[in-house]
Order: C-alpha cells, then sequence, then structure tokens
C-alpha cells in the first residue's frame, strides 16, 4: 500500500463533505425545497454535484427590482418584498 493513498482518501473525503455544506447551505439561504436532499446529493462525486446543483437551481430566474433575491422568470411580484416587476 502506498504511503499517499490514505492522505488522498482524506482529502477526498473532506471535500466531499466540504462540498456538501457548502450545497445545502446555499440551498437552506436560496430557501430552495428539501435543502437537506441537496446537501445528501452533494455527497456523491466531485465536482459534477455543484455543477448540477448550480445549473438546476439557476435557471430561469432573474432578479427582483426591489430586494434584488433571485426568483422565476414568469412571477409577476417578489415572494419575498412584494415588489411588482422584476429586472428582465
Amino acid at each position: 500500500m502506498n504511503e499517499l493513498d490514505p492522505i488522498l482518501w482524506i482529502f477526498l473525503g473532506a471535500l466531499l463533505i466540504a462540498q456538501a455544506t457548502w450545497i445545502f447551505r446555499d440551498a437552506r439561504l436560496r430557501r430552495e425545497d428539501y435543502a437537506w436532499l441537496w446537501g445528501l446529493f452533494g455527497l456523491i462525486n466531485i465536482p459534477s454535484s455543484i455543477i448540477v446543483y448550480i445549473l438546476v437551481t439557476r435557471r430561469n430566474n432573474v432578479r427582483c427590482a426591489g430586494c434584488s433575491k433571485p426568483i422565476p422568470r414568469e412571477l409577476e411580484i417578489c415572494p419575498y418584498c412584494g415588489s411588482i416587476k422584476a429586472e428582465k
């Protein structure tokens, strides 16, 4: 067994935990449904989990003119601050 193997496994494990933690915290900040499931998804592999998460959660979103939070493009009223129109 190579001396580098245990260090590599520890590094990869730490990287997976860091990725899952970031995804979970970001999902909670964005008020995504099932943030805990996103966090578990982050434990699958590196880096495709984070790439999929970013692509899925940031599609079809625009920034609200009032509070600058991302909201779905089809909404006319911001669910966070109640502004009437969103920036296009």
